[in-house]
């Protein structure tokens, strides 16, 4: 082999590695499309949160965010975030598992972690499944009314408090 050739061979493969390892961080992202893309947060009505024994309820009462039946004022920024991510809930995989497997990772019809319902302002909604099976693992998603189930590595689906006064406004004074 000659020097020119294997100079030449050397020049291309660094040229090559300059470029593959050159790529922008745009190109190397996983794009994720939200559940609901055409959908914000301030799209929402009433978003309500359960678990096997307890309900919570947010409505938006003239523009601002309230919880419970008597409608108590909420910790709006707080409320408006979980709103806004559960919303734009952008899952990162969908598994393919059947129906009868839906109880194991906690999206099963009455078998979940937490059960949210979403009811917009054009009186649309849509109830979420989240399951969050084991403490290391991620969270998973179903649409009740699909078979689809979804990877979400959100740690806001684990911290979904029902306790009413962790939603309350702060108190003045």
């Amino acid at each position: 082999m000659n020097p020119k050739n294997i100079s030449c061979s050397i020049f291309i493969l660094f040229v090559f590695i300059l470029v593959a390892g050159c790529s922008s961080a745009v190109d190397q992202q996983i794009v994720t499309i939200p559940l609901f893309p055409e959908r914000h947060g301030w799209d929402l009505k009433q978003v309500s949160i359960s678990d096997t024994d307890t309900t919570i309820d947010f409505k938006r009462v003239d523009c601002v965010w309230v919880v419970g039946d008597d409608n108590r004022p909420s910790d709006e920024p707080r409320v408006t975030t979980l709103a806004e991510k559960l919303v734009a809930l952008a899952p990162q995989d969908v598994l393919d598992i059947t129906p009868d497997r839906y109880n194991d990772f906690k999206v099963g019809d009455d078998s979940f972690t937490r059960k949210v319902v979403l009811i917009f302002k054009d009186k649309s909604s849509y109830t979420l499944l989240i399951g969050t099976p084991a403490i290391t693992k991620p969270a998973f998603v179903r649409l009740a009314d699909k078979n689809r189930v979804y990877v979400v590595v959100d740690p806001l689906l684990r911290q979904i408090s029902l306790d009413t006064s962790t939603w309350l406004a702060p108190k003045e004074g």
